[in-house]
């Protein structure tokens, strides 16, 4: 139903002595058997961690990554490149799933943009994720800390951000997961026989950039990017669900997330229904919206740039919101206030799973009112384009504009419709049934 189109511009939570001795016994007691509390309930989610996949990603994606030096003459000539393109003669289905992909797209021009402002420590800091091979970065540390030139440097593979090699390459040696059963392998022949591990099937192994260390900025008890440990402290581990289970199913390397519709869609639910009143004119009714996370394995949305809007509004027959207070929205994000040092968090309403986030809507129906409308916005770059508008505003033209430019636009363009339902208002007449739209 194309009746949003004006929410685009909408903005964006006993006795004495006894008591003298009993008592602080009592407090005494409560304390620790609340500590004891604490920590079983530590103790059941850090007991859902894989220990040796831990340990061997610790290892496996030290950052930058060791440049890979001069391939093997054993290699056939196409695998000894580190492009994903090498990759792609013999993975071409992965390698097409891999260019549709986000990971393809991390050194976009939202990132690019940044770097003529940043020093290069700061520019380290980016390419860590995003491009974090040793030939994807201009300069390299020396044993005294110092950034000098790097000679290996391919801008032309550090433009293609998050590559195949990062994760399956090091000093030419292929690392993967075990193959299928009953799948053969010619790998040898190519570019030698991969060390195979499941470790490459455990969550673990995003956790190097998906989960910010204790040891970085904590912002109300959590780091700024917390994915791993909100999947850690969810029931999906017992379940044996893994970050790849759900973002590369049947091994696909396409990483959906909130940027796709069909994936956010299938991991929660959705409830909007006319809770009380008569859809008429002059009539006061009220409507609930809810969003239940009913299949994310950990908050939703995570991290801290997309928002989630839950919205109500009465509509007139051209599909514009009726203006004098007809509209109503509740926001599930987690908004971080980036002008206090160290940052602060304004507020974190994303919901964790099995939880529900609701909007009840309560009015009067207004004259001119067409349709109660209730809808599920996503702003998967929220964060990012409220920063590339103060990043540009009054500064004119200077190095990195056109790119953060671009960026502003791709942020604004992933917008989309999650679910909607709209109920129509009566007319001297009984009530039509409500019209079903997008995501249902």
């Amino acid at each position: 139903m194309a009746r949003t189109a004006g929410d685009r511009n909408r903005p964006d939570r006993f006795g004495i002595p006894w008591r003298l001795i009993i008592a602080p016994a009592l407090v005494v007691a409560g304390a620790v058997g609340f500590l004891l509390y604490i920590a079983a309930g530590v103790d059941s989610v850090t007991g859902n961690i894989d220990r040796d996949a831990d340990r061997w990603q610790i290892a496996y994606w030290k950052k930058p990554i060791p440049a890979q030096g001069q391939a093997p003459a054993t290699h056939l000539e196409q695998a000894r490149g580190i492009h994903p393109e090498n990759c792609g003669e013999c993975h071409a289905a992965q390698y097409r799933d891999w260019r549709k992909s986000v990971h393809s797209l991390a050194m976009g021009p939202g990132v690019t943009g940044q770097f003529p402002t940043l020093s290069f420590a700061e520019e380290a800091q980016c390419l860590e994720c995003h491009a974090p091979m040793s030939e994807q970065w201009g300069k390299l540390r020396d044993n005294q800390g110092n950034w000098l030139d790097n000679g290996a440097f391919d801008g032309a593979l550090q433009a293609k951000g998050m590559v195949c090699s990062a994760c399956h390459l090091r000093k030419h040696k292929r690392h993967g997961p075990p193959l299928p059963q009953g799948r053969a392998s010619i790998s040898q022949l190519v570019h030698g026989e991969p060390l195979r591990t499941p470790f490459f099937r455990a969550s673990e192994f995003c956790k190097g950039c998906h989960q910010h260390p204790t040891t970085t900025l904590m912002i109300n008890g959590k780091t700024v990017e917390n994915t791993y440990q909100e999947w850690l402290s969810s029931p999906y581990p017992r379940r044996g669900i893994t970050c790849q289970v759900c973002h590369m199913p049947g091994g696909r390397h396409l990483w959906k997330g909130i940027h796709d519709a069909e994936m956010a869609r299938s991991g929660v639910s959705f409830s909007a229904a006319l809770t009380s009143g008569k859809l008429a004119a002059g009539e006061r009714i009220e409507a609930e919206l809810s969003l239940t996370n009913s299949g994310t394995g950990h908050a939703f949305p995570t991290y801290t740039t997309p928002a989630v809007f839950l919205k109500a509004a009465f509509l007139d027959e051209s599909g514009a919101i009726l203006g004098g207070g007809y509209y109503e929205e509740r926001i599930i994000q987690r908004r971080l206030d980036m002008s206090t040092s160290p940052w602060g968090e304004r507020f974190d309403t994303r919901i964790l799973p099995g939880e529900s986030a609701k909007l009840t809507f309560s009015r009067k129906v207004p004259a001119g009112a067409d349709v109660l409308y209730l809808w599920v916005w996503v702003e998967p770059d929220h964060f990012y384009s409220g920063f590339y508008r103060a990043y540009l505003a009054g500064k004119g033209d200077f190095a990195g504009a056109a790119q953060l430019r671009e960026a502003l636009k791709n942020s604004l363009d992933s917008h989309y419709l999650l679910f909607s339902r709209s109920f129509p208002v009566q007319r001297e007449g009984a009530a039509a049934p409500a019209r079903k739209a997008a995501g249902e």
